[in-house]
């Protein structure tokens, strides 16, 4: 710990050599000045307390402490007034107006000391209000900066949580409106195609009540055998189409081959499919995430591009996971590009949501050389509930 001085100001000899006694016996370290005018030197030394007699040659210590005071370099020196004959209590009151403190004298060692004990504990109490003081307001501004910054991102968080409402508004708008025409469509076929199929096995399965016994009943059964078959193949190949079982099952890699496979006898375009080495699981919704953007992908693909060929790569790293679709074919069309940006369709739209739900990203780039879908997610919160 620092040492304490004090400044002990007294005129008389003795009383100030009694005075400095008493407080190098508490510990204290002291200083010793015989007027006003010293006192108020040596206060430019920044003593830790002052005892100042009332009664000063030259200046009366009721004067030098309102100097002090008044101070900016001294003014959080404690004072302590000391005087043997100016003890009324008109002069005390005085006295504690501009000091700290007030002692007539008598006084005895131990009052003199815990005055002084008192009197540096209430300035070591002012000193850290101080720095408190100081912090404070330095937190007050830095808090109000931090304040200022935040208001001005909420403000540009507003607007691009405005317009990714607005974007998802018409998302969902359009998804809905794609569900009905999904419905519909798979409404349509289970009527003209299946609704025919059970309609002609009704047909041949009345004619084999009749002809029962005649020689046309094993072709009718036959007949009625393959018509099952293709009922069953169509409506397996609509289910599947809807949520692949092997997804479940098996895995991403192991669907994205199945429907690869499926996708190229159905439309005519070869399809390449690479998928890194020991791919293993991952949580049921990311799997279902890029199994459908490849879906979609695909779809854009054999509906857009013209292209012949398309090509499947799907990665994945302690990091993350990575899929890309590619083509040959004639990209995008100037009617769906402004500027360098793309006027996403439904399916594009879905493919950059199911993305953003995970952390992740996708980047649609398009040249004359065909089109790449490159969707990308963290795996930082996935590798807990792989299977």
């Amino acid at each position: 710990m620092a040492e304490i001085t004090i400044l002990a100001v007294d005129d008389n000899d003795a009383l100030r050599y009694s005075l400095s006694r008493a407080l190098q016996g508490g510990g204290y370290k002291v200083i010793e000045a015989r007027n006003g005018a010293e006192a108020l030197e040596l206060a430019d030394q920044s003593p830790d307390l002052i005892t100042l007699d009332v009664r000063l040659p030259d200046v009366d210590g009721f004067e030098v402490c309102r100097r002090l005071k008044a101070n900016p370099r001294t003014a959080h020196i404690p004072v302590l007034h000391i005087s043997a004959t100016f003890t009324e209590k008109e002069y005390r009151v005085r006295g504690l107006e501009t000091a700290d403190g007030y002692l007539a004298e008598p006084i005895s060692r131990e009052e003199l000391l815990a005055t002084v004990g008192a009197l540096l504990r209430l300035k070591q109490a002012e000193r850290e209000a101080r720095g408190h003081a100081m912090e404070a307001e330095k937190a007050r501004e830095e808090l109000k900066q931090a304040h200022n910054e935040l208001e001005i991102r909420v403000q540009q968080r507003t607007r691009d949580l405005s317009e990714k409402t607005e974007e998802v508004r018409q998302l969902t708008v359009r998804l809905l409106k794609l569900q009905d025409e999904e419905r519909r469509r798979i409404a349509r076929e289970l009527h003209d195609s299946t609704g025919q199929m059970l309609a002609a096995m009704k047909m041949f399965l009345d004619q084999m009540s009749q002809e029962a016994k005649g020689e046309k009943i094993s072709s009718l059964v036959a007949q009625t055998v393959a018509i099952n078959d293709d009922m069953t193949r169509q409506l397996r190949t609509m289910s599947y189409l809807l949520h692949p079982p092997l997804l479940d099952e098996m895995g991403l890699p192991s669907a994205l081959q199945w429907y690869a496979d499926g996708f190229a006898q159905r439309s005519g375009i070869s399809v390449d499919l690479k998928t890194s080495p020991e791919f293993g699981r991952l949580p049921d919704d990311m799997e279902i995430a890029l199994f459908r953007t490849v879906q979609e992908s695909l779809t854009n693909i054999h509906r857009h591009s013209g292209s012949q060929t398309a090509r499947i790569r799907l990665n994945r790293t302690s990091e993350t996971v990575h899929v890309e679709i590619s083509d040959n074919g004639k990209g995008i069309s100037p009617q769906r590009l402004h500027g360098d940006q793309i006027i996403g369709g439904v399916g594009i739209m879905g493919i950059h949501e199911r993305m953003r739900q995970f952390g992740g990203s996708a980047e649609i780039a398009f040249s004359g050389k065909g089109t790449v879908v490159q969707a990308t997610i963290p795996l930082k919160h996935a590798l807990r509930d792989a299977v």
